[in-house]
């Protein structure tokens, strides 16, 4: 089991070139059905790191307060934070254990993006998150896990493999994945060379099927509303590499989903 210490001193490491790994990655269509989602009141990020997604949906009127291993990463967060109107007051962020946290507060929304819920690399901290989540959220609330499908997305396709990233005529980029099947554990090294040197930035993370998340939620009292492919409703099928999940309270009686439009 890794502990606090462990998880920030990865993800420290990441903080200084996140945004620029990540700059492709177009946020807003996440902030709209978060938005919806959250309806009037507030949201809780896990795993916020640098705000790609928070200061979106708090620029739609939703208040964001995150929780993140990495104290560089809460700091990239508040720079951001001086540079976006409202941001101080719409985005706050603090150091936490996503697996287990107390808050003291209840929300309209909790939601993890992105495949953050895989850096907790034991089964037993992921399901100790749904457990977290399930005690914070406010009698209607959802809990939204956006992840990787393991085998269709290729996290899980091999045993070991090596995929260029970028190549330019002084620089190239190129990951490399070690996969243990036996515990779902798949380690990686983000590699960087160019004029300045190189960089190795590392991960780890401990994948799950979406039938095994199912599981996790109910274990923490909560159970599967909806399962889209994508941030727009798309119907998830048996060839989806990622899904969007909405966990509700078991025994909460919902309406219309705003991904999808359809009654739970």
């Amino acid at each position: 089991m890794e502990d606090l210490q462990q998880q920030a001193a990865r993800w420290d490491q990441w903080a200084p070139y996140y945004d620029e790994d990540t700059r492709n990655q177009d946020p807003s269509r996440a902030a709209a059905a978060l938005a919806d989602l959250a309806g009037d009141g507030a949201a809780l990020e896990l795993g916020i790191g640098t705000g790609r997604v928070a200061f979106p949906l708090a620029e739609r009127g939703t208040p964001v307060f995150g929780l993140d291993a990495s104290q560089k990463m809460i700091s990239c967060l508040e720079a951001r934070q001086e540079q976006t109107p409202g941001g101080r007051s719409l985005v706050q962020a603090r150091i936490g254990n996503m697996a287990r946290f107390d808050l003291g507060t209840h929300y309209p929304l909790v939601y993890v993006i992105a495949s953050t819920l895989f850096f907790l690399t034991t089964q037993e901290d992921q399901v100790s998150c749904f457990r977290s989540v399930a005690r914070h959220l406010s009698p209607q609330g959802r809990f939204v896990v956006e992840a990787a499908v393991p085998q269709t997305s290729g996290l899980a396709s091999e045993r070991q493999q090596m995929i260029v990233r970028e190549i330019g005529e002084e620089h190239l980029q190129w990951s490399a994945f070690v996969h243990n099947p036996v515990h779902q554990i798949v380690r990686a090294q983000e590699v960087h060379v160019g004029p300045d040197g190189y960089r190795l930035l590392p991960n780890v993370m401990r994948y799950a099927y979406p039938a095994e998340l199912d599981l996790m939620a109910q274990l923490a009292g909560l159970r599967l509303e909806r399962r889209a492919a994508d941030w727009e409703g798309s119907p998830f099928t048996a060839t989806s590499t990622h899904h969007v999940s909405i966990y509700s309270r078991q025994s909460a009686d919902k309406g219309a989903s705003p991904l999808t439009g359809a009654s739970a």
